[in-house]
């Protein structure tokens, strides 16, 4: 398809993320809404209507059955991306799915190796690779400016964030036969993956770790969630060429704040959140910060 042409789409599962990437599309100047399949067809209805939708569905298979659509966005529960996925993938769309790729890394296995067989598209929402702090880690690091690269760090921070039990969310974000784990699944992906895709996406070779649930909830919506994912994830990761990853991942934890993610080389060092570069020439440390705002300009204004 050429640039001028519209991408007709299909989204499967309109909750709390669905709903979102809704209301996205229907802004998008390039892209058709075409359909939305729900199990809960009254919220799908109300969704559609208020985005001017024209079909809605209640069986992923019938928005499927459409070969009008190129495209569908899975947002369903993570434990549910990969049957819709491979559905999709094998009525030959294209897929863009929320993260987790998946709840566990064998469902995960399972949709690539159907997007090779298919040779269709698939792609994960993973947003922070293509941040503007991202991009800067990124030019730093092919620029040589951190040197070798020994050791990262995947880090997370909510203070009290627990999906439903803090104040947000359904139930089933916190159950894990729909979600397949809490923090860890939920932020640490992101943190995660934009680290490993910094560095090149090195071997794993060894994974050690623990999760938590500590923290005091509300008693009433513990028992009405049914509350069974953790609240803290740590790990300790072995990586080939001899670097290392520590991670640290909080939904819910009693600290003002953690530190963002960080890279740290013989040369210098990255912290993502906030962004920084830091290293040493002769007898002066160096902390620099880098005006994004003006990156931005540059960015949408230099041709």
């Amino acid at each position: 398809m050429n640039s001028s042409e519209r991408v007709r789409v299909g989204v499967i599962g309109v909750g709390q993320i669905g709903k979102r990437h809704v209301e996205t599309y229907a802004k998008m100047p390039n892209v058709e809404l075409v359909a939305i399949a729900d199990v809960n067809e009254a919220e799908a209805n109300r969704v559609a209507g208020l985005h001017g939708v024209a079909n809605v569905y209640t069986s992923l298979h019938d928005l499927l059955a459409r070969d009008d659509i190129q495209a569908v966005d899975v947002c369903l529960h993570n434990n549910y991306h990969m049957p819709a996925t491979v559905a999709a993938l094998e009525s030959g769309k294209d897929v863009f799915c929320e993260k987790p790729m998946a709840g566990a890394y064998v469902d995960a296995v399972k949709m690539w190796e159907t997007a090779q067989a298919t040779g269709r598209k698939l792609a994960i929402q993973f947003v922070t690779m293509f941040s503007n702090e991202t991009k800067a880690a990124r030019f730093l690091i092919d620029d040589g400016h951190l040197g070798k690269i020994y050791h990262v760090r995947s880090v997370g921070h909510r203070r009290r964030g627990r999906p439903y039990v803090d104040g947000y969310g359904s139930p089933t974000f916190v159950q894990k036969q729909h979600s397949a784990g809490g923090a860890l699944y939920d932020m640490g992906v992101y943190h995660i993956n934009t680290i490993l895709h910094l560095i090149g996406n090195p071997t794993v070779e060894r994974i050690s770790g623990k999760t938590y649930q500590e923290t005091p909830m509300d008693a009433r919506r513990q028992e009405i969630s049914g509350y069974d994912v953790e609240e803290l994830g740590l790990g300790f990761v072995r990586l080939a060429d001899g670097m290392t990853l520590d991670i640290i991942e909080a939904w819910a934890v009693h600290m003002d704040k953690f530190d963002g993610s960080m890279i740290f080389g013989s040369d210098g060092g990255v912290r993502l959140d906030p962004f920084g570069f830091f290293r040493s020439e002769g007898d002066f440390d160096f902390d620099i910060s880098v005006n994004m705002a003006a990156y931005n300009w540059r960015l949408h204004t230099v041709i």
